[in-house]
């Protein structure tokens, strides 16, 4: 049973931030430009604010996760963390590592990037679920989001002026 609401869980996760996360690359556009929307959704072509089609709509699924699951599942939102922060890795990685070798970027393999950092992000935690509870130090996890939140806002605030 336990393995069965993981594995819809982390579909559903996954379906989401590919949609929302899709969607969002034009939010900022649809908005007119609105300041808030920049903080949440890229604001121009760079990777680092194309990191956000992750990030955001992944840390909102996860989070409304831990609200639904954190009972039955202690520990999963921490191990969540450690899967955005993988997918988070593997986005910049590979684009540079392919433009690195081609000289010039390509739309289908952005996308590709996009879609693998999705399931990166959320099938490491599902191959982590039967690590020990104690095994992920959640202090140490949302530290590293506020400093990520601090970076893309600050970072965001700087590209919109």
């Amino acid at each position: 049973m336990k393995k069965e609401v993981l594995k819809k869980s982390t579909l559903g996760g996954i379906l989401w931030t590919l949609m929302i996360g899709t969607l969002s690359h034009f939010f900022y556009q649809w908005s007119g430009e609105k300041f808030f929307v920049g903080l949440l959704s890229p604001v121009n072509e760079t990777v680092w604010e194309h990191l956000k089609l992750l990030f955001f709509p992944a840390l909102f699924y996860m989070l409304g996760e831990k609200a639904w699951l954190e009972e039955r599942y202690p520990g999963r939102f921490c191990e969540n963390l450690r899967g955005l922060w993988a997918g988070l890795a593997v986005m910049p990685v590979l684009y540079y590592g392919y433009t690195l070798f081609t000289g010039k970027d390509y739309l289908w393999a952005d996308i590709g990037i996009f879609i693998i950092s999705v399931l990166t992000a959320f099938l490491v935690p599902y191959f982590l679920r039967n690590r020990p509870v104690g095994s992920c130090s959640l202090r140490r996890n949302l530290l590293v989001l506020m400093v990520l939140l601090i970076l893309f806002f600050l970072v965001s605030v700087s590209f919109m002026r």
